[in-house]
């Protein structure tokens, strides 16, 4: 099976072990991870993205381990509940940002972030600023931002929180195709059930400290 993400005997935490998780991710697979507050869903994506190291065990994406690799090394993009965007940046240059900074020629990451805008329906808003978008429009853009350098991995960390019912909804079937379009594995960490089964292909719950499949 060709694994977009593995998850070995993973023990983490920050100091001491607060989640245990053993996962595999088949490549292109959509998995929710589903869990109360407070119970590690976060930590569990900061460890995959690089940011806090697992304890134990080991971190596999697209069969490379990565356990030890940095961030700009593991193939890994992150969407927040919070969108995150500069503001000092226009909406086309938020996107080209990781795209520019990998190297990309500028007409070359110009063309990719016109292409990921009007995929949801943001086509025009390159030169706006961030400040004049709405909650909804701004996720939009951090999350086709975390696209562009076509990560191996996506993990979305409740992205949609903040916004109202029906626009969280909307958003959220809209991401769940555009992945599916663009063909990459992704975790989706939520305590909400029906956005869980609606938009994914499996549901990982957590119970008792540990990833129950």
């Amino acid at each position: 099976m060709n694994s977009g993400l593995e998850l070995i005997g993973c023990s983490v935490g920050y100091t001491e072990p607060l989640l245990q998780a053993e996962l595999t991710v088949p490549h292109g697979q959509i998995v929710a991870i589903l869990g109360p507050s407070g119970c590690g869903k976060s930590t569990l994506l900061a460890s995959i993205l690089g940011t806090v190291p697992v304890l134990a065990g080991k971190v596999v994406v697209g069969g490379i381990d990565v356990t030890s690799l940095p961030i700009h090394q593991r193939r890994v993009g992150m969407v927040f509940q919070d969108p995150l965007l500069f503001t000092h940046l226009t909406v086309a240059h938020n996107v080209m940002y990781g795209l520019r900074r990998s190297g990309m020629s500028k007409p070359q990451a110009a063309a990719r972030a016109s292409e990921l805008l009007a995929w949801v329906d943001l086509q025009g808003y390159e030169n706006r600023s961030p400040l004049e978008l709405s909650g909804g429009q701004a996720q939009r853009v951090a999350l086709v931002r975390a696209l562009a350098p076509k990560p191996a991995i996506l993990l979305l960390d409740e992205p949609y929180s903040a916004l109202d019912a029906d626009l969280r909804s909307r958003l959220a079937a809209e991401v769940s195709a555009l992945l599916r379009e663009e063909g990459v594995t992704a975790i989706h960490v939520t305590h909400d059930e029906l956005e869980a089964g609606s938009i994914t292909d499996t549901v990982v719950r957590i119970s008792e400290n540990r990833l129950i499949s």
